[in-house]
């Protein structure tokens, strides 16, 4: 009976794979002759290479380079990186709860998450890390230094750290780390909800539904925004559920599209709406990818809520983990997905190259029509349009001269150390005296800018001397770049308005975490002045809402 249950089962089994080759037909013969072949490379150059070779290192590369030929999102994942992966997915981890960045040959903390053991220990953002466990850490990569820190939570761990003038020592216990995928949210003026979501990580939408409660428990709400700007995706199911707190029960939210027939599939809602009629207005920008677009097309496709910003990222490419030995993952594109009104929000067709092997952008002119549940017309190939579209503000030469070499990082952490307290984090302003304060204190500083004019200045310069005019246009060009130092000069006042919102937002970041840095935004982020100008007009709100 046993030798018959065998024979049956590799008949099975037989058949299973028969019907595999009949629906997809990949090519066995093929397949296994590039193996071979890359078998045979790798051992004759670890055997016969005239230098030492290290065979993982050769393993990674090659694996690396081959799917870098697919799409970003293809990756293998060796075994020591699995962790961070995790971490990116579920927003666990055991540590001491911060960042680290290194800025100037320095590891400096540049985040603190609030209730963990690096903020219960006193340590503070701005400090620069010295030694961990007596060993010194200034030759260290981020990476290693933030695996020096991580740990099981309960263990401890002895940081020397370095504050102004001041070194300390400090004794951080570890612990289960959440980084919370809602950091914020809010009432803003007369009534209306305000939820930040960050990332599609694992209960994230459990986070915004507990917000949501809290936010209606301090009174009736006329309207709720939900802030998807920069959020990179994540979980497809927590995509489904977050659409769900909106859009009532067995409703269509995406369709995935892949090789398998387990990955053609319609994820629909599974429960009834927490509250499918409250004015909604979904913020996006080009930093909205994946799983926002999800969300964000969801609600447009069903007329459910209003879409404010720019158009997003448009990522419609589904990834899954797949186990490879030794402790390694894949992380494999395995379908495209669609929106409930048929749309595919992928911007980039990867297996379309360019002559000189760079991707292909679908052109605006080549995206097809679709219509939303009331007949708007909505476009696919290009991330999802908002309805409304607010203004994008590109950042000038100066403030991001100002952001990269740390100038208001560091302004901040002076300010929080010789002042004790500032008013609460919704009431911070800063005002023209802490602006003259900034512009004394940039002035003591190795603080230097370039702008596109400067550029052009400086390559005419270099023109004009390869020409042999340098000498004929000296005082023209003494004079123009006379003119150009005068006008740079007045770049920090120009930019006024700009670098007290971004000073203010720092300062109030070093006493009030993140949540207050969002906080504080609230009071002149256009984004939601837009969409608050909406959602309190019913009438503009509907109309925006109609074909």
């Amino acid at each position: 009976m046993k030798k018959l249950y065998r024979k049956s089962g590799r008949w099975f089994g037989l058949l299973l794979l028969l019907s595999f080759s009949f629906a997809y037909r990949p090519d066995y013969f093929e397949i296994s002759k590039q193996l071979d072949i890359y078998t045979s490379v790798f051992k004759e150059v670890s055997l016969y290479y005239v230098d030492d070779t290290d065979p993982g290192e050769l393993t990674q590369k090659a694996l690396n380079s081959m799917l870098s030929s697919l799409d970003p999102y293809t990756n293998y994942i060796p075994e020591e990186a699995v962790e961070d992966f995790k971490i990116r997915q579920t927003g666990n981890y055991g540590g001491i709860g911060a960042s680290v960045g290194n800025y100037d040959g320095h590891m400096l903390v540049t985040t603190i998450y609030p209730g963990f053991g690096a903020d219960k220990a006193g340590l503070k953002v701005g400090d620069i890390i010295l030694e961990v466990e007596g060993e010194d850490v200034e030759d260290r990569s981020e990476e290693a230094l933030s695996e020096m820190l991580k740990g099981a939570p309960g263990t401890k761990t002895k940081v020397l750290i370095q504050r102004g003038s001041e070194k300390l020592n400090l004794e951080i216990e570890r612990e289960e780390v959440h980084l919370k995928a809602v950091p914020f949210s809010g009432r803003v003026q007369n009534g209306y909800g305000y939820i930040y979501l960050n990332s599609f990580t694992q209960n994230c939408s459990a986070e915004v539904l507990k917000a949501w409660q809290e936010l209606k428990s301090q009174g009736p709400l006329k309207g709720l925004i939900l802030d998807l700007r920069n959020n990179p995706g994540g979980l497809l199911n927590e995509a489904i559920a977050l659409t769900n707190l909106f859009i009532p029960k067995d409703k269509p939210v995406v369709l995935t599209k892949g090789k398998l027939e387990e990955w053609q599939k319609t994820y629909k809602t599974p429960k009834q709406a927490f509250d499918k009629d409250l004015p909604v207005a979904v913020l996006i920008n080009s930093g909205s990818a994946s799983a926002s677009e999800i969300v964000a097309g969801t609600l447009q496709d069903y007329d459910r809520g209003i879409i404010v910003g720019r158009r997003s990222f448009g990522k419609g490419l589904v990834q899954e983990s797949r186990m490879l030995p030794y402790g390694a993952q894949l992380k494999v594109t395995i379908a495209k997905y669609y929106t409930p009104s048929g749309r595919l929000i992928q911007a980039i067709d990867y297996a379309e190259r360019a002559e000189d092997g760079s991707v292909v952008k679908i052109p605006d002119s080549l995206r097809s029509e679709f219509k939303t549940e009331n007949g708007r017309t909505v476009l696919d190939g290009g991330g999802i349009d908002p309805d409304i579209e607010t203004p994008s503000e590109e950042a000038s030469d100066l403030i991001v001269a100002l952001f990269q070499q740390m100038h208001f990082f560091d302004f901040a952490t002076d300010y929080y150390r010789s002042h004790p307290k500032i008013a609460p984090a919704s009431d911070f302003k800063a005002d023209d005296t802490l602006f003259r304060e900034f512009e004394a204190w940039l002035k003591n500083r190795d603080f230097n800018f370039d702008t596109h004019t400067g550029r052009i200045l400086k390559r005419l310069q270099k023109a004009a001397e390869q020409d042999g005019f340098d000498a004929a246009l000296a005082t023209e060009l003494n004079s123009l770049q006379a003119a150009y130092e005068k006008e740079k000069a007045q770049e920090l006042e120009r930019n006024k308005a700009v670098v007290l919102e971004l000073l203010q937002e720092e300062i109030v970041a070093r006493y009030y975490y993140d949540s207050g840095r969002l906080a504080n935004a609230l009071g002149h982020d256009k984004d939601i002045a837009t969409a608050l100008e909406y959602l309190a007009n019913p009438e503009k709100y509907q109309a925006i809402l109609k074909p």
